[in-house]
């Protein structure tokens, strides 16, 4: 085993590490909800269109978790063990996301994730949704290939900008912004809570929405930033002379 005494350290040292920390307030979240979903909401008048209300949902998002995982672990005893060791067999995932959400002025959050559990459990498909209203209502749950779905969540920081000046230019393409992408799989909506209201002090409206995920892959990736979209003429022109343009 190697030396273990502790090594002194300079205050520029410590300054420079603990400086350079995550911070929990930047992130994004992308949502791919099932294509029969849309076609559930246009069917009951509520034609969204996903490039144009989709990105704007995702940006509402003002709370998320970073997925976990743990293991299942077995120990093996006798009546001739001595120490006993445990041994991992199975790795198990938290299986849920819970995400909040604020409320645009349009409701198309709410419209789209709770029309995802209409989607779910059919209403709207294997029966009207006037009928829904009624008291004895008959319904077929969608199979899960057709609601299951991919999402997104993608940890990054401030640092992660388009350049100003040519050195960021240099620094951004020899050590890039660094991110952390999650792809949650098999994932669809179990639950979205209720969401009081009331004539008291007003408040921004917000639902909370908990996803059910088979599992999830982790990747550390490099930004990819474009150096010359907040640069300006020149900049551009410095940039296009060094290179040799």
């Amino acid at each position: 085993m190697g030396n273990v005494r502790p090594r002194p350290y300079k205050t520029s040292e410590l300054k420079s590490r603990i400086t350079n920390l995550a911070q929990t307030s930047v992130y994004q979240i992308k949502i791919q909800p099932p294509t029969g979903l849309f076609s559930l909401l246009k069917e009951v008048g509520r034609d969204l269109d996903y490039n144009r209300a989709g990105e704007n949902i995702e940006l509402l998002c003002d709370s998320a978790v970073l997925p976990g995982s743990s293991f299942a672990t077995h120990e093996p005893t006798n009546d001739y063990a001595g120490v006993t060791e445990k041994m991992a067999y199975r790795r198990m995932y938290d299986g849920t996301l819970d995400l909040s959400f604020m409320v645009d002025r349009n409701y198309n959050v709410i419209e789209m994730l709770d029309g995802w559990l209409d989607f779910i459990s059919g209403v709207g498909i294997t029966g009207s949704r006037a009928s829904y209203k009624s008291r004895h209502v008959n319904y077929r749950m969608t199979f899960p290939e057709q609601y299951r779905t991919e999402l997104f969540l993608t940890k990054f920081e401030k640092d992660v900008s388009y350049p100003d000046d040519f050195g960021d230019v240099i620094d951004a393409f020899l050590d890039p912004p660094k991110q952390l992408l999650y792809t949650f799989v098999g994932a669809f909506p179990t639950s979205v809570t209720s969401t009081p209201v009331s004539y008291g002090p007003s408040d921004v409206l917000r639902i909370n929405v908990s996803f059910s995920y088979m599992r999830y892959v982790r990747e550390r990736k490099n930004v990819a930033l474009n150096p010359y979209a907040s640069i300006n003429s020149g900049l551009f022109t410095s940039l296009a002379d060094f290179v040799g343009f």
